[in-house]
Order: structure tokens, then sequence, then C-alpha cells
């Protein structure tokens, strides 16, 4: 029996009054509660398509309004008395009028409080209401009697299953282990229903199933993330090759990725799932294109959430929208989630924020100390000075780290990194300056960061290519001395941003970070 069955259970064993499951597959959560109360209870649905149905089979048995529904539920008839759900779908726009808030409030208090006539033959009132939406909305005076019921997805056993199912149901007879691993880490966060349907048209495509299907998986997985609208897909170009410098932090994703890579295996030796990093810095310096490559390394897409976004006009909307901003996560899982500038989100937590940051934020604390999914958390800061204390804690994530400016030797690996990159698009009609050269470079550049180093190589070349439509020239040739000329006009982030980079430097030195360049402790006794 599934985790989602028996928690129903137990809240019809509490007489939770009011039980909302945030869920547009109607057909499993109408299978997750015949499954879960048994043939003794009845069950009346209500939908805002046709009006009262019946529920197993789904004819309509009356085009009747809500309120009229719910006033024969809560009045004292023929049923009073007797245990049943009230199944209430799609309900969303009608929530908020005051006549049906005010009817679920009395019978969420009648099946809380009223304990029956004063007659020996007839027991309590007991209806549960069960509102099943695609939307999570509760309006703020229901609150108090209303549970979630948490989504759950199939278990590795449970996945096994469905898949054994297809391979008798279509005499597959080629599927092996290799096949099955591959195909179990791929399908892990998405419902039986999804399940079911992919392996489906894995087997309409090919006639078999193979570890080669989980391009599929991951396409539809891809789909599932777009038409959310709460988390963005992002292409990942970029490779770990592409980051100049941070050698520290790039070792220590790459040891990071050969386990993510191993997962099952690493399980079978007690290795735990890695939790994600935490990347605080300088605007500029490569936090974003962290993110990218780490997704490119572990070969896992990239959603990236924008706390922004999940806010929500009516009371509870917000969180409701993080909660399934990170369940859409886990079914995409295995991937990698960047939250970028979180602290635009949580700073000052615990002070002058209100009640929803606070919830948001002990939500968001709650998952990343507990999760098991393999979702790797990427979080990049451009300010550390207010974050609260709890996001920093060990636990929260693996290591967290800290981007300075970088160092000479860094500053010539993004210069070449870039240049490089100009040659290799223009297909070498771009000639670069060498390697040893770019050490001349260091005295003018101190104080740049990544994107400083960018806009020098950019600027640079476009001023050649002006030039180059006046001449008979087929190719660029960039020189040390144009890059130095371009650098001497440039002002860098911290020519601009004096007080906010000692700010930083100032933190860094106070934090127990690790530095992204060296590995070493930022703390300063």
């Amino acid at each position: 029996m599934s985790k989602e069955i028996l928690d129903f259970q137990k809240m019809l064993d509490v007489n939770i009054p009011i039980i909302f499951i945030h869920n547009h597959d109607f057909v499993r959560v109408d299978e997750m509660i015949s499954e879960a109360i048994g043939r003794n209870v009845a069950i009346r649905e209500w939908n805002s398509a046709v009006g009262t149905v019946d529920f197993k089979n789904k004819e309509p048995i009356m085009r009747q309004s809500l309120e009229n529904f719910l006033i024969e539920i809560y009045a004292p008839d023929s049923t009073y008395g007797k245990d049943r759900i009230v199944v209430l779908k799609e309900i969303q726009d009608l929530i908020d009028q005051p006549q049906i808030k005010s009817l679920l409030m009395m019978i969420a208090q009648r099946r809380l409080y009223d304990h029956g006539i004063q007659d020996e033959d007839i027991p309590p009132y007991s209806t549960t209401i069960v509102i099943v939406s695609s939307v999570d909305h509760i309006p703020e005076e229901l609150i108090p009697y209303v549970s979630y019921l948490e989504q759950t997805y199939p278990d590795e056993a449970e996945i096994n299953q469905l898949i054994d199912a297809h391979i008798k149901i279509n005499k597959d007879q080629g599927f092996d282990e290799k096949d099955r691993k591959a195909l179990l880490q791929s399908l892990k966060g998405l419902t039986s229903f999804e399940i079911d349907r992919t392996l489906d048209m894995a087997m309409s495509e090919n006639g078999n199933l193979r570890a080669s299907d989980t391009k599929m998986i991951l396409a539809q997985k891809k789909q599932m993330v777009k038409k959310s609208g709460l988390l963005e897909f992002v292409e990942t170009p970029e490779t770990i090759e592409s980051i100049g410098g941070l050698d520290y932090l790039k070792d220590y994703l790459k040891g990071k990725s050969q386990v993510m890579k191993e997962i099952i295996r690493a399980k079978e030796y007690a290795v735990r799932v890695p939790k994600g990093i935490f990347i605080v810095g300088m605007p500029g310096c490569g936090k974003s294109l962290c993110a990218k490559a780490t997704a490119a390394l572990f070969k896992a897409p990239l959603l990236k959430m924008d706390m922004g976004s999940m806010m929500g006009k009516y009371v509870g909307e917000s969180e409701g929208r993080l909660r399934s901003a990170i369940k859409l996560a886990e079914a995409a899982a295995p991937c990698i989630l960047w939250i970028d500038e979180i602290e635009k989100a949580f700073n000052g937590v615990g002070g002058e924020s209100s009640e929803v940051i606070t919830r948001m934020f002990g939500y968001f604390l709650s998952w990343l100390q507990e999760k098991t999914s393999n979702v790797y958390v990427v979080a990049t800061a451009n300010n550390a000075e207010n974050l609260p204390p709890e996001l920093k804690r060990k636990g929260r994530f693996d290591e967290i780290f800290c981007v300075n400016l970088p160092k000479d030797n860094e500053r010539e690996a993004i210069f070449k990194v870039h240049l490089e990159k100009k040659q290799r698009n223009a297909e070498s009609k771009v000639i670069i300056p060498k390697k040893e050269e770019l050490s001349k470079l260091n005295s003018y550049t101190r104080g740049f960061n990544g994107a400083d180093i960018e806009s020098v190589v950019d600027e640079t070349l476009e001023n050649l290519f002006i030039e180059l439509l006046h001449s008979n020239r087929g190719s660029i040739e960039i020189t040390i001395d144009k890059l130095r000329e371009q650098a001497q006009k440039t002002i860098s982030i911290s020519a601009s941003c004096k007080n906010q980079i000692k700010n930083m430097e100032k933190i860094f030195g106070e934090s127990s970070f690790i530095d992204a360049t060296t590995g070493k402790q930022t703390l300063k006794n």
C-alpha cells in the first residue's frame, strides 16, 4: 500500500474535515480514494463541468450548483450520520464566494463538533470533504480546517512492477538488468499514470524497452517543466572547461558527478545522495556559469527556479507554488535545480519579513535537509550580507563556496576561454594571441571579474571587425596591444562597486566558506 493511501487513511481516522489534493490526474486520485476507503463508505462527487456525478462511472446525476449541493450535504437527511466522502473537483473559481466558504466551514465544524442527535440509533455526523484541484488555492478562512495530502510518486518496487507488466504484455525477450537500471532511474518522479503512458510510447516506437528510451523519457520530463510555468528549462551549451579558474570547485563537482551518475550503486555502499552547493560571490565571477557547467558535467537537465515568480496573490498560493515547483523538480530528477540570486527571496528572514516568506523559507530548508531525491541544488547569491544563518548551516548544502575576484592566473585562463571560443565560432577567421602572452595583461586587468574580461574581448573584436570592413583582409588578428588598449578603457567592477566588494570581502572573512579557487576556509581568526 502506497504512502499516499496510508496518509489519506490517517487523515480520515483523525477526523480531518477537509482534505485538499493538488493534482491534475483525477483518474489516479479517484483510484487512490477508492482503494483507501474500501467499499463500505459512500462517495458523492460534484465537479465544475456537469454538477453531481456518479463517482464510480462518472455518469451525470443532476445539473446542480455547488451551493445547492453543499446545502444538501450539510442538512440532515436520510444519510445523516453515515460515513461518507464528498469529492469536489475544480472548484477554485467558486471557493472564494462567501456562501461557498460559509457552507464549507459549517460542514467542517459539524464534522468536528457534531456528535449526533441525542438518539442512540443516529451516529455522529461524519462527512469528509475532499477537494481535488489542479490549482493550489484555499481561502484564508478555510485554512484551519484543511490538511494537504502530499502527492507521492511510485517507489522503486512499484516502478519495477509497472516495467514488468509492460515486458510481460509485450513479450519483450531482450530486456536485461542494464535496461532496467537505466529506465528505473529515469522514470523516478513520474506518477504511475505518467509511467504507464511513457512506457506505452516507448513500446509503440520500438516494440521493446531499452536503456536508450531514457532520451525519450527526458524529453517527456522537459515538456512537463515547460507546461508548468513554475520552472525554466535552461539549455546548457557550456562545459566545465568553459570556466576559467575556480579549480578547487571544478574538481569538487567532478567528484560529485561521478557519485550522481552511479547513484544506484553508490546507495549499495551507503553513500549519501549529494544535496548540492551554495555559491556566494562577486557579480560576474562565474556563479551562473558554474550552474550551467554542472548540468553538462552531470549530464542532467538544468531547471532554473525564480523565487520571485513563486509569489502568488492568494493566501497560501506562494507556499503552494514553491511546493509544486519542488515536486516538479523531483519529477524531472535526476536534474540540477538552479536557484539564482536566492538572497532576493530570503534576505532578512526572521526580521521584518512577511509570514509568507518565513513559511516558504521553512519549507525550503526542511526539503533541503531531508531530501533524498536525485535533485542536485545549485544556489547562487551575489550578496551574503543579510542571508539567514539557517541557510548557511552545514547540512542544508554539501558545501558553501565563495567566489572572489579572479587572481592573475585565473584572469589568464578566462581570457583564454573567451578568445578560443571566438576563434572556434569564427572557424579560424579570428587569430588570437598565444597562451603565454596573456600574462602581459595582468597588470592592466587587476580587479576585473569574468564579465569584465568577456566585455574586453567582445569590444576588441567588434572594433577590429569595423576596421576589417574598410580593408581587404579576410581575417582578424586580436593582439595583446589591442586587448590592453580596450582594458584601459573598461571600468571594472572593483571600481564601479567598490563598497559592495569591500563588504563581501569582510563577510567572507567572517564566514566558514570554502574558497572556490584554493579550497581553503575563508574564516579568519
